[in-house]
């Protein structure tokens, strides 16, 4: 008898133990791992059906102003974060996959396309800081927040670095180690620091 009542226990508590915060929406054929850190105002959190979320992504929706969608058939792995901050927010299309031990920011809004190819390492951030005024430090004077967007069927290489206002046209593709501070054409292929254009796909 007390070995059936410590059995029932142990289960109990396993499954306590496991068990994830309540998202918002999460569709059919999710996976977790379990080691996946998901934090903040959880009812913002929008996971589409067949998404794959590898262990050590942490996903942060910071408040009630704040959301992150991500969208259908999706894959996210190892190391990768999303962290809106306060007020921000982070949408993911349909077909995209993130590697491992990538950044994506919510600030001023990152808004991603569908069937987007994100190489490891990248990072991605849609504010940036003011600093103009000498008798203020640098972290007293603000952000400013305009937001990153990313159209369709865009590949974006290994290490690249996305800053505040771009946008990337769909069917870019970004060379790895890329700095992009300014707009992308659809189309178009852009490698460097900053990336420049080296040429079309068409």
């Amino acid at each position: 008898m007390m070995k059936k009542i410590f059995f029932v226990l142990k289960k109990i508590a396993k499954r306590l133990f496991d068990r994830q915060p309540i998202l918002g929406y999460v569709g059919a054929g999710t996976r977790f791992s379990k080691s996946v850190e998901i934090a903040g105002y959880v009812k913002n959190i929008m996971v589409g059906s067949d998404v794959s979320i590898s262990s050590n992504v942490t996903i942060i929706c910071h408040d009630k102003s704040s959301s992150i969608k991500i969208g259908d058939n999706c894959i996210i792995k190892n190391y990768s974060m999303l962290m809106t901050y306060p007020g921000g927010y982070i949408q993911i299309g349909n077909n995209c996959s993130i590697n491992p031990f990538c950044v994506l920011y919510g600030h001023g809004g990152l808004v991603i396309g569908n069937n987007v190819r994100i190489a490891t390492h990248c990072v991605m951030i849609p504010a940036n800081h003011n600093f103009q005024k000498l008798d203020k430090p640098i972290t007293t004077q603000g952000l400013n927040k305009r937001g990153i967007k990313i159209g369709d069927d865009v590949w974006i290489g290994a290490s690249v670095t996305i800053l505040d206002g771009c946008q990337i046209g769909s069917g870019a593709v970004i060379g790895a180690g890329s700095v992009v501070n300014k707009d992308v054409a659809p189309n178009c292929v852009v490698a460097g620091t900053p990336a420049k254009i080296i040429k079309y796909r068409d």
